[in-house]
């Protein structure tokens, strides 16, 4: 009976030691938060689709991202007055002149004016049928993605098949984004 009682005691404190364990893990894994706003938007995306849109260009001509559902697009959230965007822009812009028309850039644009929107169009000499620039005035788009901070960039396979969000600056001339969407192409 003794011997009994001490392999269940001992049973119970290994089983409690267990349980301390996993909760600190855990709380290591999550580190005392809860999934993100954006976190539950990307996992969305990957379960359900990227949320449809429609906006109008600068032009005035309506874009949804149904129209695109053939090609390799890049979603690319941006504003004039953001630093990193302005440092990451032209690898975006060679990426869309090295594939001509392979790969579509919809540049959302979250200025707060028009007129810095097309100030920055201007000096960076956007143009181009692969590039269709909108103005979310209200970032009611970028709340679909789960975009909180630009530049944020999500590209699409076809079928607008979600495949990855980049976050941040990224140099998308270098020859491993080139590498990247050579293999999405195929």
């Amino acid at each position: 009976m003794i011997h009994s009682l001490k392999g269940l005691l001992a049973a119970a404190i290994v089983g409690g030691l267990m349980w301390l364990g996993w909760n600190q893990y855990r709380n290591f894994l999550y580190q005392g938060q809860k999934p993100t706003e954006s976190t539950k938007v990307l996992n969305e995306m990957a379960q359900q689709g990227v949320p449809e849109f429609s906006l109008e260009d600068i032009r005035g001509q309506k874009v949804s991202l149904a129209d695109f559902r053939e090609q390799v697009v890049i979603v690319n959230f941006w504003a004039s007055w953001c630093d990193p965007c302005v440092e990451e822009f032209p690898s975006l812009l060679k990426l869309i002149s090295h594939y001509k028309g392979k790969v579509i850039l919809l540049a959302i644009s979250a200025d707060h004016s028009e007129e810095d929107m097309l100030n920055f169009l201007k000096a960076f000499k956007v143009e181009g049928p692969h590039i269709k620039v909108m103005w979310d005035k209200e970032q009611e788009v970028a709340k679909k993605f789960g975009t909180f901070v630009l530049p944020e960039s999500y590209i699409l396979g076809r079928e607008n098949r979600f495949v990855r969000k980049i976050a941040g600056v990224d140099d998308w001339s270098s020859s491993h984004a080139f590498r990247f969407f050579d293999e999405l192409l195929k």
